[in-house]
């Protein structure tokens, strides 16, 4: 109940000129807000997945966002059309399935004692629940989904129409008191729910690792079972729509140029970045120069040995008091070891054409201090490991002219824009929510 009061007194301290009303009677329901309906029971179960030791956030904070989240996603479900609204990330899992993963990971972390004692009450436990089709084989599994190519990864359309037609156990739950109605899982269900490596076993035909991810499947459907007939309708429900509505806020923030895959950039950020004026960009060169500092030569001495040993030793020896002088004459076996400075590498510089890899580690080191060891590239004739000392080091700034400041420039210039409207939208969709409470728990 005390979590229940901050959230409702924050709700309506915070959601500056939203549109209030005090008017739900329902004990069992804390708030509501369109099509989401909220218990104090369902709001406590998502702070305990956002909060972090990292990220701490309150019960209140957490109420926030899940209404900020349903602001935003109802936003989404009217702006974008719908082959944008229900795209798919370019590596992963199908939408349905990432949803239904996280609302059972939700759910087995808070109800973990219950659905533990639901499961050891069975004789077998969850192998009472379903019956593996024995008549499926290894051989069976390799006609059905070996791969025809060496670098392919995924099944085939012909390999997928298969394997929604191949019924590989059976499931009923009323062993459990769950539910009466019975399941069959196929091939595809397991398929499509692996990640590469799950699928790359399937395809090697690979039957107990199959058998693995049946029981698995099982499980996870014995959570969602168990919600179901456990949980209240209204919760249950929420559950699911606040899951989706995290799903689409997040299509919304990549609509807008704010969210990118982690596999590419973002679309409507690079168009953003296009549109910033020449003008913009060279004012935030002059504003933000240390931001664009960079090494504009090096003075170093270096030191060659032909073991990952010894140049961990000679790095120590240097580190506990060794002239890197000294340790050039003691162990280099670079020809330059014998010259009038010893390891000498001459002034490196930035606008040098030709540069070696060791141009790399000697642009990276602090002035005065002596590198970790680095082995040479494997296509460089013998592996030899580096040890290298910048004795002096120039900084400088990229010119306006370099390519680098127009890209960087335009595209922090670009997220800024693009924060500064998303924020102005989720202050027009937050003044404008219309969200009732339960005044009753604030007595």
């Amino acid at each position: 109940m005390k979590i229940l009061i901050a959230l409702l007194i924050t709700l309506s301290a915070n959601i500056s000129l939203a549109k209030v009303q005090y008017d739900i009677k329902d004990p069992n329901i804390a708030a509501t807000m369109g099509e989401l309906v909220l218990s104090a029971n369902t709001v406590e179960m998502f702070w305990h997945s956002y909060n972090h030791p990292s990220r701490p956030i309150t019960p209140p904070q957490a109420m926030q966002r899940i209404i900020d989240d349903a602001l935003l996603a109802q936003h989404a479900r009217k702006a974008l059309a719908s082959e944008l609204l229900n795209s798919e990330n370019k590596v992963g899992f199908s939408n349905d399935v990432m949803l239904e993963d996280r609302a059972t990971a939700l759910i087995r972390k808070t109800y973990e004692k219950d659905l533990v004692t639901s499961i050891k009450s069975l004789p077998n436990g969850l192998d009472s629940l379903y019956h593996f089709n024995n008549e499926f084989s290894a051989d069976k599994l390799a006609e059905l989904m070996t791969l025809k190519a060496a670098l392919m990864i995924a099944a085939n359309p012909t390999q997928e129409a298969a394997a929604k037609k191949t019924i590989i156990a059976s499931i009923d739950f009323t062993p459990a008191n769950l539910t009466t109605s019975k399941k069959e899982l196929t091939l595809w269900d397991i398929y499509r729910r692996q990640n590469v490596q799950g699928r790359l076993a399937i395809h090697k035909a690979d039957l107990d690792h199959l058998k693995g991810q049946v029981k698995q499947r099982v499980g996870s459907l014995v959570v969602l079972a168990w919600a179901e007939a456990n949980l209240s309708t209204d919760d249950y429900s929420a559950i699911k729509q606040i899951l989706l509505n995290e799903q689409h806020k997040t299509r919304l923030l990549e609509s807008m140029g704010l969210h990118a895959d982690v596999h590419d950039d973002n679309p409507a950020l690079r168009e953003k970045a296009k549109s910033i004026s020449e003008a913009k960009i060279k004012q935030f060169y002059q504003a933000n120069k240390d931001e664009f500092e960079v090494v504009e030569r090096v003075k170093a001495r270096h030191i060659r040995v032909a073991s990952q040993a010894l140049a961990d030793q000679v790095v120590a020896e240097i580190k506990a008091g060794l002239d890197f002088t000294a340790a050039i004459k003691k162990y280099s076996i670079a020809d330059d070891k014998n010259d009038a400075i010893p390891g000498d590498l001459g002034w490196l510089k930035r606008s040098d054409k030709k540069r070696s890899w060791l141009h790399a580690i000697a642009f990276v080191q602090q002035a005065g201090k002596v590198s970790a060891p680095f082995r040479s590239p494997q296509n460089q004739g013998d592996i030899v490991y580096e040890i290298v000392f910048a004795d002096e080091r120039v900084d400088g700034h990229l010119p306006y002219s370099d390519p680098t400041v127009h890209y960087e420039a335009s595209r922090d210039i670009a997220l800024k824009e693009l924060r500064e409207e998303f924020i102005a939208l989720q202050s027009n969709l937050r003044n404008n929510a219309d969200i009732h409470l339960n005044k009753a728990a604030l007595k």
